[in-house]
């Protein structure tokens, strides 16, 4: 009977402690730390003493009961020997009572048991890193690093955390690369820190691309047999947009492993899509140099002449004599179907020779072994041609085979697309936005946003207006600037502004103007419609690629301050804008800051 009495008590007691410990904690949780103590004061007394350690010293540290504190610490000290991370809570208290003395002794002896304990000082740092010490936390971890007992350990990326708290943001960068140095399979790792770093949580800081790219510089210039930091100074080239220098490590990087030009293959890709058409031409002219037998000599051919035809006012006699000579160089064959199939392209575009375009076509799709993708490519430049002439059944029937043909893949979605703006052109509004709606999740980045740019341009501007006529006619213009008619185009815009001039496409008639008369090298009018937006729908969509290309056009004519100006109105009133990072560049340039 009486152990049954002493069993049931115990029992009770239990229970007991366990619901105030409870109580206490939610005190400790609501910041009633003075509750939170009177409670945690009795159950120090009992043997749950460890698990109520930590909010029992914190709530005394809260409430900067310094001298109770250090009597808690230095009775779990005493209790829990083999851990150090209470030689921390004890330093900790030594400074809240200024005994400077006693801290340093507190940290010494720290010292000489974490030589013993060398897998604590992960949790010792950490427990530093807590309440802000940050020295002390490097200290432990050089200590180890020092140490005979290291057996070559290292705590670069531990470092590299501290550092960043500390704001020392050149030692942390080289801490990272430090320890990609010792651990080179660690690559992707220390990539994704140094782009968080770069990131900076959306705001761009100068002083950390040159942090990186000064740390990666220094360990590129000691690479001898190894390459890996020289291809992480392209990689931050390329984030960074300083494609010139990107061109010229690569360069380096291809002459020193004797490659075969396929770096800077890849790179012009890049380049072209980014429309740098110089340097991709230079890459080009670097595959070229290596001879007719480098694997990429065809294709660099092919590209550095579409390249050329891409830039600014070409010389059209010149660079259809290049089609020609490089034709009659390499032949006419399934190699070289992309060659025929850009030339047919420039043709048609740039000539408006729709007779020669639709024969070379017409013979690039009668070639043996042609493959799919490369016959699906002159398809649908053979339909573009049709378009062009007028011929609209033949191009939807071709546009239509390329898009049966290659269902689930980006040029069946081209064809698809293609196929849509046909429907636009011919005001049948409804079809062309099921289509797009499709279009909008393609795989293609580039198929999904040109379906998102044109759906808007339909939704935004008919479902607001009970009548289709107006965006009957803007369909219609386009089809004439995609025909290259971009007078009887402009003579067709003006009809709505005449007629409509309260219209939401009033701003999209003063942009697709501007780009007609870019396209006739008629600056002056350009520039004069950009200005009409800027100055009259600076509230509309168009707004920022009025400044970026108004900047353009001045930078192009040499006219650096005006320029400057519209550069500057994007960074201050347009932050969100697609060009904010290539305006800032830009900007820098113009005034001569040394990226």
């Amino acid at each position: 009977m009486r152990l049954t009495f002493v069993f049931l008590f115990c029992v009770s007691f239990a229970f007991s402690q366990t619901d105030d410990t409870k109580i206490a904690y939610q005190f400790y949780q609501n910041g009633e730390y003075e509750k939170a103590i009177d409670i945690y004061k009795d159950l120090s007394k009992g043997n749950t003493f460890s698990q109520i350690y930590y909010p029992y010293f914190q709530s005394l540290v809260l409430t900067e009961k310094y001298s109770e504190a250090k009597k808690v610490s230095q009775k779990m000290m005493r209790k829990n020997t083999y851990s150090l991370i209470f030689h921390v809570d004890l330093y900790l208290i030594y400074n809240k009572l200024e005994d400077k003395e006693n801290a340093q002794k507190t940290l010494e002896k720290l010292h000489s048991e974490l030589d013993k304990k060398v897998s604590q000082v992960v949790s010792v740092a950490n427990a530093f890193v807590k309440y802000s010490y940050y020295q002390e936390a490097l200290q432990c971890y050089v200590l180890i690093e020092d140490s005979e007992k290291a057996r070559n350990r290292n705590y670069n990326i531990q470092k590299a955390q501290i550092y960043q708290y500390l704001e020392e943001d050149e030692l942390m960068v080289e801490e990272y690369l430090s320890h990609l140095k010792k651990n080179p399979g660690q690559k992707i790792t220390i990539v994704n820190y140094l782009q968080r770093y770069l990131d900076n949580s959306g705001m761009e800081n100068e002083n950390n691309y040159t942090y990186v790219k000064n740390g990666l510089l220094k360990y590129s210039q000691k690479e001898k047999d190894d390459y890996l930091f020289s291809e992480l100074l392209i990689w931050l080239f390329m984030q960074h947009q300083e494609f010139n220098l990107a061109f010229i490590q690569s360069k380096a990087l291809d002459k020193r492993l004797n490659e075969d030009g396929e770096r800077l293959y890849n790179l012009a890709e890049t380049f072209l899509d980014n429309q740098y058409y110089d340097l991709a031409i230079k890459c080009y002219d670097y595959i070229l140099n290596k001879g007719d037998r480098a694997y990429y000599f065809i294709d660099a051919n092919i590209n550095k002449l579409y390249a050329l035809g891409e830039k600014p006012n070409p010389n059209l006699t010149e660079l259809d004599n290049l089609y020609q000579n490089i034709i009659d160089e390499l032949g006419k064959d399934y190699t070289t179907v992309l060659l025929l199939n850009n030339y047919a392209h420039f043709k048609a575009f740039s000539l408006n020779d729709l007779e020669s375009a639709t024969l070379i076509l017409e013979e690039c799709m009668e070639l043996s072994n042609v493959s799919k993708v490369d016959l699906a490519d002159c398809k649908l430049v053979y339909a573009d041609v049709m378009l062009l002439s007028g011929n609209i059944w033949t191009a939807l029937l071709y546009y239509s085979q390329v898009e049966k043909d290659h269902k689930e893949s980006p040029l069946g979605h081209e064809a698809k697309l293609r196929r849509a703006k046909i429907s636009y052109f011919q005001g049948d509004f409804d079809w062309a936005q099921s289509q797009l709606d499709i279009l909008k999740s393609s795989t293609s980045k580039l198929i999904s946003n040109d379906a998102m740019e044109l759906s808007l341009l339909i939704t935004d501007n008919l479902n607001l207006d009970t009548s289709a006529i107006p965006m009957e006619i803007y369909a219609r213009a386009d089809l004439l600037f995609f025909q290259n008619r971009f007078e009887q185009a402009i003579i067709t815009l003006d009809t709505i502004l005449n007629n409509y001039s309260g219209h939401t496409l009033v701003d999209e008639i003063y942009f697709r103007k501007f780009q007609m008369y870019k396209k006739m090298n008629n600056t002056d009018m350009s520039v004069s419609m950009l200005l009409t937006i800027i100055n009259d729908y600076s509230f509309d969509i168009l707004y920022d690629d009025a400044l970026f290309n108004l900047a353009k056009i001045y930078q192009d004519l040499g006219n650096d301050d005006k320029a400057s100006k519209y550069y500057e109105e994007i960074l201050f009133k347009c932050s969100g804008s697609i060009y904010t990072a290539e305006s800032r560049k830009q900007y820098r340039t113009i005034r001569g800051d040394e990226l």
